[in-house]
């Protein structure tokens, strides 16, 4: 169990609707059976995962519709341009955990590249992302639509805002890099001034302001590895990869944070 946390249980996800003629209401997160015209699809009717099609999403083509397109170089997402000052950390600030009860139908919708999307959560845990995920390991930046996918499969998402202390965003690195292969670690705008570091999971959300290496790895042992769609395999999107990840365990992370890895960092 993680210690001194604050717990926080959003909502459990759940509709219940006698016939779709009838309801009036806002689907969670699509009308049921929705599609947007791609015909690759799987059995729950959406956008086929992991296959490239120029058409819809090949990692390649319109990466601007997840970015600021008037910023080419993509710079105002990974370069602190605030006072670093107010990201500094607060010691006597606890760790804040979300959880989300996804229920076990819940399926999220695959978009393609020419429509944007937007969420509702300040940091999404779960929801409509793009059919095509990143490779696992350390980006310049990688956008949440992309790493949600990620998460789906599993894996952990280490966000820290890049005004966030310097030696902090590289002791949470390491300790990530130590604990799985199946992690993406990405600067993002998302965290806030109080909590600049987040873990993302598959619904469940870790925010918290000074590093501890036991919160961290108690969250990554306890929801690491939930997702729906359990799979290692790497994505193709690479855009701005720095580092792909490398095996901890095993390619499956049989083992989460093995104590003799953490000693070899």
């Amino acid at each position: 169990m993680l210690k001194h946390l604050l717990y926080y249980i959003c909502f459990t996800a759940i509709i219940t609707v006698a016939e779709q003629d009838d309801w009036k209401g806002k689907w969670f997160p699509n009308v049921p059976d929705s599609t947007n015209g791609i015909i690759q699809q799987d059995e729950h009717g959406r956008i086929l995962m992991g296959v490239q099609n120029p058409d819809c999403d090949d990692a390649h083509k319109n990466l601007s519709m997840d970015f600021d397109p008037y910023d080419v170089r993509h710079s105002t997402v990974y370069l602190c341009l605030d006072n670093r000052h107010d990201y500094r950390g607060d010691y006597n600030m606890e760790p804040l955990i979300t959880l989300y009860d996804i229920p076990d139908t819940y399926v999220a919708i695959h978009k393609c590249m020419n429509t944007s999307i937007e969420y509702d959560e300040r940091i999404p845990t779960f929801g409509t992302h793009r059919p095509l995920w990143p490779r696992y390991g350390e980006y310049k930046y990688v956008p949440t639509q992309r790493w949600l996918h990620n998460a789906e499969h599993g894996a952990v998402i280490a966000l820290y805002h890049p005004c966030a202390n310097k030696d902090q965003v590289e002791q949470l690195k390491t300790i990530v890099r130590s604990c799985l292969y199946r992690h993406v670690i990405t600067p993002s705008l998302l965290p806030s001034k109080d909590r600049p570091f987040a873990l993302v999971s598959w619904g469940a959300l870790l925010e918290f302001s000074v590093l501890q290496r036991e919160v961290v790895e108690d969250f990554i042992r306890e929801h690491a590895l939930r997702g729906p769609e359990q799979t290692a395999r790497d994505g193709q999107y690479d855009h701005l990869l720095l580092a792909p990840a490398e095996v901890v365990s095993t390619i499956d992370d049989a083992e989460l944070c093995p104590k003799q890895h953490r000693r070899r960092d």
